[in-house]
C-alpha cells in the first residue's frame, strides 16, 4: 500500500504535543502564571487537538507557539472556564427557578425620630408593599433558550486560530511510503 505523507516547514500540534500529560506539564512550567484549573487545562488539550491536531504551527520556533498558546489561555482562558461553569449552573436549573422573577419589598415609615441614610434600615414601619413577578413557562424557556446559545467554547478556541497557519497546503514535495520498505 502506497500513502502520501504531507510536509509542512513547521511541526503539527500533535507533533508539539504528543500527550495530555505533555501539554499539562508545558502549562504549568512556562514561566505564564497557570489561569484555569489543571482540569480545564486537560479539556483544552483535547478540545485544541479535535480541532487544530493535524494542522501546521504558524511559527517557526516551537517554544514562541507554546507561549502564545499559553498566553491566550492566560488572558482568555479564566473567561471560558467561569462561563463553562455558568452555564452548567443555568442548564441544571428547574423550570420552578427558570419561572421565579424578582421580588420587591417597600417599606415606609412615618415621622422617623432620626434622619436615616440612604443605606440605612430603619426600626420601624407603618407600611409594606411588596410585589413578586413569576414568569410564563414561555418566558422562562424563552430566556434559558437565549442563554445557551451562546457557544462559549467555539469563541474560546478561534482565540487559537492564529497561532496555526491559514492556508494549509504541504510546503515541501510529497513523500511516498510504501509496505515494501
Amino acid at each position: 500500500m502506497n500513502n502520501m505523507i504531507p510536509q509542512y516547514d513547521t511541526k503539527l500540534l500533535t507533533e508539539v504535543w504528543e500527550s495530555v500529560n505533555d501539554f499539562c506539564y508545558d502549562y504549568q512550567h512556562n514561566g505564564i502564571p497557570t489561569s484555569i484549573s489543571v482540569n480545564s487545562a486537560m479539556t483544552l488539550y483535547y478540545l485544541l487537538y479535535s480541532k487544530y491536531g493535524n494542522n501546521p504551527i504558524a511559527n517557526f520556533d516551537e517554544e514562541q507557539f507554546k507561549y502564545k498558546i499559553f498566553a491566550i489561555v492566560f488572558q482568555f482562558g479564566p473567561t471560558w472556564e467561569k462561563r463553562l461553569d455558568v452555564q452548567k449552573k443555568i442548564r441544571e436549573l428547574t423550570v420552578d427557578e427558570l419561572r421565579e422573577g424578582s421580588f420587591a419589598k417597600h417599606n415606609h415609615a412615618y415621622n422617623p425620630t432620626e434622619a436615616s441614610t440612604s443605606d440605612e434600615v430603619l426600626d420601624y414601619i407603618n407600611e409594606q408593599n411588596t410585589t413578586k413577578y413569576n414568569k410564563s413557562k414561555m418566558d422562562a424557556y424563552g430566556q434559558l433558550w437565549e442563554l445557551l446559545k451562546f457557544d462559549v467554547t467555539g469563541e474560546f478556541l478561534s482565540k487559537f486560530q492564529g497561532c496555526f497557519k491559514q492556508f494549509v497546503n504541504p510546503e515541501r514535495t510529497y513523500i511516498y511510503v510504501s509496505e515494501d520498505e
